[in-house]
């Protein structure tokens, strides 16, 4: 489940990007500025991609069900890919395309006081949401480092805003430097060049994010240093003979799905028939000898599944995130008829 924090962050975002939208619009309806009618329509995309981020983090934190067992937690990342390439191809492919229609039919825009005063109103709300984006990943990275965090566990609806709210306060500079240049020189190829990179930048965000959502969605395994602690979490039970075809998957940024195969030793097996077994031995036959064996079977069973219980709850107390772990037992090998056992383990299932 999405956390509350990154929903309060699209929120703030998307309040904040409808207000300046509307203001950029008309900012430009006034001047007829190329860059300012880039960072209008890079609001009015920011804007509509939040609705999706919204919708995504909304349906994503339903809980599992018949048909979805593990959850749908996949359907933000399906949501932050449609939310990417809406940055892509309305906010990149519209604001290139009116940069070059500006390069090819140039006009001096109509630049007045006015158009700062909207360009200064924009950089302190997308400024504001961007310190609301950067203070709540802080406070979910609780220790870690912040870009570390922001590779390897960010929410990427969070990671979208935190990209998007850079990119709209790193492209009013752009914007304003662009139409200033144009307004103190006269020369209005400063203006589309401004919006030329404006675009260019919200491309390369796009890309990003692309690539971002896409690894969630396909099941990327989780960074390799918790992969790690998972192993040595299971191998520090003095009950784990052998460990191994260790795969992993986040499932979400919260939740991550272990599955690995594991041998017990025959040391703690056989430490736990004997709690059971009579010290006198197994009767030789009748049903004395069929009691014993099922009663030896029934504590052996129950002290391997607490054992496997046990494991669980080591590998939960390092990482919380580990919701779904799948331990598959191996099969030990069958003595030869000679009595020797094979020294190669069995093929993984």
């Amino acid at each position: 489940m999405a956390s509350a924090s990154s929903l309060k962050t699209v929120i703030a975002a998307l309040s904040g990007n409808t207000l300046v939208t509307l203001v950029k619009f008309i900012a430009f309806a006034l001047s007829g500025s190329g860059a300012m009618l880039s960072e209008a329509i890079h609001s009015a995309a920011d804007t509509g991609n939040q609705v999706l981020l919204l919708l995504g983090l909304k349906r994503g934190s339903r809980a599992g069900d018949q048909e979805f067992q593990y959850g749908y937690g996949g359907e933000r990342f399906v949501f932050g890919i449609l939310s990417a390439s809406g940055i892509f191809f309305v906010g990149c492919g519209v604001t290139v395309y009116h940069g070059f229609q500006s390069l090819l039919h140039p006009h001096q825009p109509e630049i007045g006081a006015s158009t700062f005063a909207v360009l200064g109103f924009s950089f302190l709300v997308e400024g504001s949401v961007l310190l609301l984006a950067i203070s709540s990943m802080r406070k979910q990275a609780a220790g870690m480092p912040f870009w570390r965090y922001v590779r390897e566990k960010a929410d990427p609806a969070a990671l979208a805003i935190l990209l998007e709210d850079g990119a709209a306060v790193l492209g009013l500079v752009l914007a304003t430097t662009g139409i200033l240049l144009a307004y103190l020189t006269g020369n209005p190829v400063w203006d589309a060049a401004a919006s030329l990179t404006v675009g260019l930048l919200l491309g390369l965000i796009a890309v990003v994010l692309m690539v971002e959502n896409r690894g969630l969605l396909l099941g990327r395994a989780v960074p390799a240093e918790v992969q790690q602690r998972f192993v040595e979490r299971v191998r520090s039970r003095g009950s784990i003979a052998e460990l191994h075809d260790v795969k992993t998957r986040q499932l979400t940024p919260e939740s991550y799905q272990f599955k690995a195969e594991i041998r017990f030793s025959e040391d703690f097996v056989s430490a736990r028939l004997a709690e059971i077994l009579p010290t006198q031995g197994v009767p030789a036959s009748g049903e004395a000898r069929a009691q014993a064996l099922q009663e030896a079977a029934r504590h052996l069973i129950r002290a391997l599944s607490e054992e496997v219980d046990a494991i669980e709850a080591a590998v939960r107390a390092a990482i919380p995130e580990a919701q779904h772990i799948d331990l598959e037992l191996e099969h030990l090998p069958l003595a030869s008829p000679s009595g020797a056992t094979p020294s190669s383990s069995t093929p993984s299932r």
